[in-house]
């Protein structure tokens, strides 16, 4: 009797049984939905028709979970068949990567843009950040160069410091380099742009951050995805020659107006015309088109327990350059794991393993440019017999340095991982603790070789390797909780960072080069051997504390402590906090009379401090140096030099206010937010000019302070009319900096193209004479303000004379004359999808910039050379054509006075560029539904097909280097790609 009250009283959640349902949302299957049986381990996930089978008690409750949906808890009772819709949650779309953790974008209070994997795909690009320009206000990447395995330029809201003003890059929690990374991995970028988002990153943070999250394992069916593309590349923009025949009668010009015998008879310049030569050098160094290539695979599944993702990418870039297989190759793999061991403990691991290898030419690349460029079109690159041509005034050629001058390969390893653990201790509260690292490895290889009777005379052999270290250890614990309306966030964390690297080169000029390996003498004049090693360490304690009211009111702090071996003791700590308020205007009731017309409202700002350790390590360190500086008779003695330093060197620190509107309109289908900003940064480490009785070198120290201030608007709109679905982005955004304080010194650097920094103007500006038009006739020239110890002449510039002592000199009539950072940086992109079709394009560009061309860039004949002579010199100064664009033609000494350091030469680069158009096709369900492919897209895509730019000579507007020239161009590049799942 006991017995069968026992087992009829038995309570109803020992009784077990199979559970079997359909899961669904928006009227279709969901694949990969997790089902738990609450409080326990138990659980599976929905197969490709969206049903599930399980073992649960008749008492328990079942838990559907899935990314982008709201979770649903279902009590089993007596059911056996449980059917479920999902209701849409909170998407990836609708919270952003923060750092350390993650935010709902409609409580963030910060300054905080997204990049997601939308914006990156399709593009032929060899790297992420090609990919990212133009996506988001603020963001400023400058593709100067399309170089193969080249980067762009990454600045976040413009320049703060007179040192280094890279922002962090944060992957998986550990920094790394975006250049590396496989662009098919990413999941979300966010890019942190005030005090609010970055202060949690404290003493690296002056400069922004930017956070990359890849792509996790989903619980489901095992998925394949394989991504290809295939496209060719050619030059976007190269030097705009004049014609052989345009310059031999320029040159006879020239050569008359600087007093000498003309070259080219009327015959010659007639034959030129007819029969050539009429060559443009800079076109014979490229090949008409150069391949290039990506394979991306990757597989993803799991269950409730453990999810993966695993993948692999391989990137094929060959060089434009002619030449025996120069090019780049990226092989990359990942592998990102997640175990559930139980209810409330998760391990997490990220792994990353990429390796590029790159060959070029074994000669610099501004060396093949630069005398490619000064060649004139009148003399073919070979002879008849196959032979290099060397002109008169040439020992080189350029294009044999590409294709006969050796090779130059480099071969590099980044290995980056982080192991993170993940425990729940009382719901809500959670205890993280992870380790992780960088391992970068660099084997530099090149075998130079020498041409007789050329000014290539070296057989030269370098082997350089390089390798650096950084561990990164962190424990956290977070707390959230949520009282009625109120909502209570925190995270406290300690984390320590160590890095160190060596590096050895040694190189050696050879007499033979046929081998490719270290021969002849051990030591001497033609061997050089150098090396050396550093390390550096930082230990910071960070948090955060977040609060809001019912989603209405929103309040967060952060600070962080960094303890740095950068500076010597009582210097080494640095305290930098943050505050930040919004209040969504929308929720309130007084708002109900605007909702009509503005849906959603947010105002929000941000106040803190951020450092900057973009600088040298150890510079508060007397360092000394032994050399043969003293002659005893026929004996040199060694001597020590000991450098100066300044062991109370500190922090640099930046202080940044933002202020920020967001709002919705048109049914909160039009998103615009908008920011304004000011950076204020002191304590600026700088070496300031000291008088020569100071008998060493400036010390370091912190005297400087710059002041940046701007401002970014962001739009984002969808709509549909009829069977079309639209989407509208862009963004506008502007940097101003200017010194405020060098303790009233001027630092002035630079050789070919001088810039000083400042208080009251930017830095960097350009500094130069101001020209004033051309000297008409000789009575202008006899009594305008001329050039010290030049006699200028008719179609000469003239300059102004801010002195007003008659002659123009260096320390007395220089003018601040421009700035080569780029201001009114804008982003433009329209897609539309029409059933399977879908059509994007991307415009970006700069509204506001300078740029000082120099020598065989933009002078005719420059440095007494036979060329260059480009068709914009057409329009050059004649007592018939005063009003020229171009001073009047000269050469050798007689183009002193036009040569001169001014304005004249700094031309606008503003532009706007076509960066990407692409049209795709996606096969319908029905169309795959009797195929092994779950997914099938194909698409066209060209990547830099059109540029306006009112720039002259051919070059590219984005060009940002000293102002030559000398750049391998920027690739314009057609490709066909697919997309494919299984």
């Amino acid at each position: 009797m006991i017995v069968v009250m026992n087992l009829v009283g038995m309570p109803a959640f020992s009784q077990t049984r199979t559970v079997t349902g359909h899961v669904t949302a928006e009227g279709e299957p969901v694949i990969g939905v997790t089902v738990l049986v609450k409080g326990t381990n138990t659980g599976t996930v929905t197969d490709l028709d969206g049903n599930y089978s399980l073992q649960a008690p008749s008492g328990a409750t079942l838990v559907f979970s899935y990314v982008g949906y709201d979770t649903e808890e279902v009590q089993v009772n007596n059911q056996r068949q449980i059917n479920v819709t999902m209701k849409s949650g909170i998407l990836l779309k609708d919270v952003v990567v923060v750092g350390y953790g993650v935010q709902k974008k409609i409580n963030l209070t910060g300054a905080v843009s997204s990049v997601s994997t939308d914006d990156l795909a399709g593009k032929p690009v060899s790297n992420v950040l090609e990919a990212m320009q133009g996506t988001a206000a603020g963001l400023i990447i400058q593709q100067g160069s399309s170089t193969p395995g080249s980067a762009p330029s990454i600045n976040i809201r413009g320049l703060n410091t007179m040192n280094n003003n890279d922002p962090l890059v944060i992957i998986d929690g550990i920094e790394g380099s975006l250049a590396n990374l496989n662009p098919n991995d990413i999941e979300q970028i966010s890019i942190l742009k005030d005090a609010s988002s970055t202060a949690i990153y404290g003493s690296r943070a002056s400069n922004g951050v930017v956070l990359v999250t890849t792509k996790k394992g989903k619980a489901g069916h095992v998925e394949v995805a394989y991504d290809f593309l295939m496209g060719v590349q050619q030059p976007t923009q190269l030097a705009d020659i004049a014609d052989s025949w345009k310059y031999a009668e320029m040159y006879n010009e020239a050569a008359v107006n600087s007093r000498r015998t003309t070259k080219f008879t009327a015959e010659d310049i007639a034959r030129f015309r007819s029969e050539g030569p009429n060559v443009n050098w800079m076109d014979e160094l490229y090949k008409e088109s150069a391949p290039q290539s990506s394979h991306n695979l990757s597989v993803t599944g799991g269950n409730a327990q453990l999810s993966y993702l695993a993948s692999l990418g391989y990137t094929d870039q060959e060089s434009m350059f002619k030449g025996p297989d120069y090019g780049y190759q990226r092989y990359n793999a990942r592998l990102n794991v997640s175990h559930r061991l139980s209810k409330n403990f998760t391990l997490n691991l990220t792994s990353q393993y990429a390796r590029n290898d790159i060959k070029e030419h074994a000669y610099w690349t501004d060396w093949i440019i630069e005398q490619a460029n000064r060649m004139p079109p009148i003399y073919n690159i070979k002879n008849e017999d196959g032979t290099y041509t060397y002109p008169s005034g040439s020992n080189s050629n350029s294009l044999q340095r590409l294709e006969q001058g050796g090779y130059r390969k480099n071969a590099n390893e980044e290995l980056l991982g982080t192991l993170q653990a993940e425990w729940e201790i009382i719901k809500g509260l959670k205890l993280i603790g992870s380790v992780g690292g960088r391992v970068w490895n660099n084997h530099m290889h090149e075998n130079r070789k020498a041409f007789e009777g050329t000014g290539d005379a070296e057989n030269k052999l370098t082997e350089n390797f390089y390798r650096s270290k950084n561990i990164t250890t962190n424990v956290m614990s977070t707390y959230n909780t949520q009282i009625g309306k109120h909502a209570i966030g925190a995270l406290l964390g300690y984390t320590y960072e160590g890095f160190s690297d060596h590096s050895f080169n040694t190189a050696r000029i050879t007499p033979d080069s046929k081998y490719d390996i270290f021969v002849g003498s051990q030591s001497g004049n033609d061997v050089s051997n150098s090396g050396g090693a550093g390390d550096w360490s930082i230990y910071s304690v960070f948090g955060r504390a977040t609060y809001n009211y019912d989603e209405k009111y929103l309040f967060e702090f952060n600070m962080r402590n960094d303890y740095s071996s950068y500076f010597a003791k009582g210097n080494r700590s640095g305290i930098f906090p943050s505050f930040s308020a919004g209040w969504r205007l929308s929720e309130e009731k007084f708002w109900d009379y605007v909702k009509p017309y503005i849906q959603s409202m947010k105002v929000r700002g941000s106040w803190g401090l951020v450092g900057n350790n973009r600088i040298g390590a150890y510079q508060y360190m007397q360092t000394v140096s032994v050399t043969n500086g003293i002659s005893f008779g026929n004996k040199l003695a060694q001597t020590a030099y000991f450098a100066s330093a300044n062991p109370d060197i500190k922090w640099e620190t930046t202080r940044m206010l933002n202020l920020g509107i967001e709002m919705g309109i048109l049914n909160d289908k039009l998103k615009l937010t908008f920011d304004v900003f000011n950076n204020h940064t002191k304590d600026i480490l700088v070496n300031l000019p000291v008088p020569g009785l100071f008998g060493n070198g400036a010390p370091i120290q912190n005297a400087g302070e710059v002041e940046t201030r701007g401002w970014e608007l962001s739009l984002d709109y969808h709509f549909v009319t009829g069977p079309v679905q639209h989407h509208i982005a862009g963004n506008l955004s502007d940097s101003y900096n200017e010194v405020v304080n060098t303790h009233g010194e001027e630092i002035i650097g630079g050789y070919d193209v001088n810039t000083i920094i400042k208080e009251g103007y930017p830095l960097y500006s350009y500094y130069a004479y101001k020209s004033d038009g051309f000297f008409q006739n000789e009575e202008e020239c006899a009594k305008g303000p001329h050039l010290e110890g030049i006699t200028p002449k008719p179609g000469d510039i003239r300059y102004v004379d801010k002195d007003g002592d008659g002659i123009i000199k260096p320390d007395d009539d220089r003018f601040v004359v421009g700035n080569s950072f780029p201001r009114y940086t804008f982003g433009f992109t329209y897609g539309a999808t029409y059933k399977g079709f879908d059509f994007s394009m991307m415009w970006q560009g700069v509204g506001k910039r300078n740029h000082w061309m120099r020598g065989e860039s933009v002078e005719a004949f420059h440095n007494n050379n036979e060329g260059p002579v480009m068709n914009f010199h057409l329009d050059r100064w004649t007592p018939t054509n005063p009003n020229a664009s171009y001073p009047r033609l000269t050469m050798g000494a007689e183009s002193a006075n036009n040569a001169a350091k001014s304005d004249f030469w700094i031309q606008d680069t503003k532009y706007l560029r076509l960066k990407n158009v692409q049209l795709g096709y996606t096969f319908s369900d029905k169309l795959l539904k009797h195929t092994f492919i779950n997914h099938l897209r194909i698409y066209a895509t060209v990547q830099n097909p059109l540029t306006f730019t009112k720039m002259k000579g051919g070059w590219d507007p984005e060009y940002n280097a000293d102002g030559s020239g000398r750049a391998y161009p920027v690739a314009r590049v057609y490709s066909f790609g697919l997309n494919v799942k299984f």
